[in-house]
């Protein structure tokens, strides 16, 4: 099978041809952006990747084209696909057509920390022993690629941004996951939602999709996924939250920051301290990261002290705290934050 990708480039459309080539296909692709390094490790997998969006790219004509939710109506390329009537579908919806189907799908959504905590998933499941294929919005430094086919577990970072110009609902739609995370909920993407009313909608056709034998993980309190599971839940819900010493909770997973740059947590679960992890990240957002992580990978059968035990080797997604370089007594960091609250947490993580 030949497919070509409209937008390959893109960190998820680039994991979806690392993927298809994992399953023998002949995967060629365009976009207007083709240069090292995506291009390069494109290139590495036999992947010919064309520059612009050009009708010839798509002869010969491919078995199926896969349009990035980049690409718009009066673009030559989805014009031509339109015009001959070429077999065509979005990235999400080869995901779940080509790879997720009879797997045993473990999702991570909200706003903020999807990337970091479905990289830290995917890490406790390998330690475990379970091989999981993943698609992370980024690369894991633990992995070094965006994605893998992996066996019978599934972890995938479950963004809320559309489909394609055709298809306006939230990626994660398409998912179908047994085990679901919902990190966070804040407002988000203000170029395709008018406000938190249709954010809260798209979150809730997700939870619709989860199975009553499924699982969902949600932080608690959070007044906004209060708000969401008000609409409606068929699954069994488990709590999780972060603390500082002596802080109490009745959440059924509570994460305890024992030292003050977030480098030490301890992990109780029903108020009972089971597991300590030391750790080289930073900050109380990381610990909350994997607190759902580990709440999700027992889930899938591993055991909360081997989850702890396997994030103390964990190094984390490019471009997320990392360091970049020492000059004297200044240190470097790089990091991806762009909302406000994932900044604010990012500059807290290093006071």
């Amino acid at each position: 099978m030949h497919i070509h990708i409209l937008g390959i480039c893109g960190t998820f459309m680039a994991g979806i041809a690392r993927l298809a080539r994992e399953l023998g296909m002949t995967v060629t692709g365009s976009d207007a952006h083709a240069y090292p390094p995506m291009s390069e490790q494109l290139a590495a997998l036999g992947i010919e990747v064309m520059s612009g969006y050009e009708a010839n790219h798509l002869d010969p004509v491919p078995d199926c084209v896969v349009i990035g939710n980049a690409m718009t109506r009066g673009n030559p390329a989805v014009e031509h696909v339109l015009d001959k009537g070429l077999r065509f579908t979005s990235g999400p919806a080869w995901l779940a057509e080509h790879v997720l189907q009879g797997r045993w799908v473990l999702a991570v959504s909200g706003t903020h920390g999807k990337t970091t905590a479905t990289s830290m998933l995917a890490w406790i499941l390998e330690c475990a022993g379970r091989a999981p294929g993943y698609l992370v919005g980024g690369v894991p430094e633990n992995f070094s690629q965006s994605a893998r086919l992996g066996k019978d577990y599934f972890v995938v970072e479950a963004d809320e941004y559309d489909s394609a110009f055709f298809d306006k609902r939230s990626k994660f739609v398409h998912y179908l996951p047994k085990t679901l995370v919902i990190n966070n909920l804040e407002f988000d993407h203000a170029d395709i939602f008018d406000d938190m009313a249709a954010i809260r909608r798209q979150f809730h056709h997700l939870v619709r999709t989860v199975p009553a034998a499924g699982r969902i993980l949600r932080p608690s309190p959070d007044a906004e996924i209060d708000q969401l599971m008000d609409l409606g839940c068929w699954t069994p819900i488990q709590t999780f939250t972060t603390a500082r010493g002596g802080d109490s909770s009745d959440a059924d997973w509570q994460a305890t920051v024992t030292h003050p740059d977030g480098s030490a947590f301890e992990l109780a679960r029903a108020g009972k301290t089971i597991a300590s992890v030391r750790w080289p990240l930073i900050g109380e957002h990381n610990v909350s990261n994997a607190l759902a992580s580990i709440a999700a990978a027992e889930h899938a059968g591993v055991d909360p002290r081997e989850a702890c035990a396997s994030l103390e080797t964990f190094r984390n997604v490019r471009r997320r705290l990392e360091v970049c370089g020492r000059v004297g007594d200044i240190t470097v960091y790089d990091d991806f934050a762009h909302h406000p609250t994932a900044i604010r947490a990012t500059l807290d993580a290093m006071r």
